[in-house]
């Protein structure tokens, strides 16, 4: 099982509230995003290891064009990644020192790392790589997410700049395949490339995935 349907979307409004050094304006965005939607949370196991890694996402439909995982500087995997790579380990002491309030969390330069640790994906047996990454932070929801660059834009910045894989699962409303080499595509549109999922609307994709 490695759905849980939730209520998260409410603990993450009530977070927000604890953020005081977050810029209002970001708190604002942060919020509209969550909204009060029902989302879900997808637990990947870690390849070649007894860990897992859990993420919030409100769009499951989009499940199968996830191609990577991003984890805060402070989650337990980047921890544990960091021990034998210098590197590594550099770049989580930057991200832990940048303080969010020196930047809008909308803006700012996203950067990221590889910690050359792979998840399985529960759908399709796929191996995804787990980065660090500064735009997450382990004080707001799980600390890691599901990253689907071809149906988030800040998703598919960061896929854009270090040469991550971007797989559209989401149709266009008007049916057509979405051009992802420009933008991502944002819209709810049908599933395709999804396997036993394709031609499903928004609804009935996340339900069924989501179940």
């Amino acid at each position: 099982q490695w759905f849980i349907k939730t209520d998260y979307a409410e603990e993450l409004l009530n977070d927000l509230d604890t953020l005081e050094e977050w810029p209002e304006q970001v708190k604002t965005m942060q919020r509209n995003w969550i909204g009060r939607s029902e989302g879900v949370e997808i637990t990947f196991d870690v390849a070649d290891s007894e860990e897992k890694v859990t993420v919030y996402t409100t769009r499951p439909d989009t499940f199968i064009g996830a191609t990577y995982v991003a984890v805060a500087a402070g989650h337990p995997l980047a921890t544990q990644a960091s021990v034998n790579n210098p590197a590594l380990a550099d770049f989580i002491a930057e991200c832990r020192n940048t303080k969010v309030a020196e930047a809008d969390m909308a803006t700012m330069e996203k950067k990221g790392m590889a910690t050359g640790l792979s998840v399985v994906h529960p759908l399709t047996g796929e191996l995804i790589p787990v980065w660090v990454a500064n735009f997450v932070l382990m004080e707001y929801g799980t600390g890691a997410v599901m990253a689907v660059p071809a149906h988030d834009q800040r998703d598919w910045e960061f896929a854009t700049k270090y040469d991550l894989p971007i797989k559209p699962v989401i149709l266009n409303l008007d049916g057509s395949i979405p051009d992802v080499s420009i933008a991502a595509m944002t819209d709810k549109g049908a599933l395709f490339n999804s396997g036993e999922f394709n031609g499903m609307d928004h609804a009935t994709g996340f339900n069924a995935i989501a179940d």
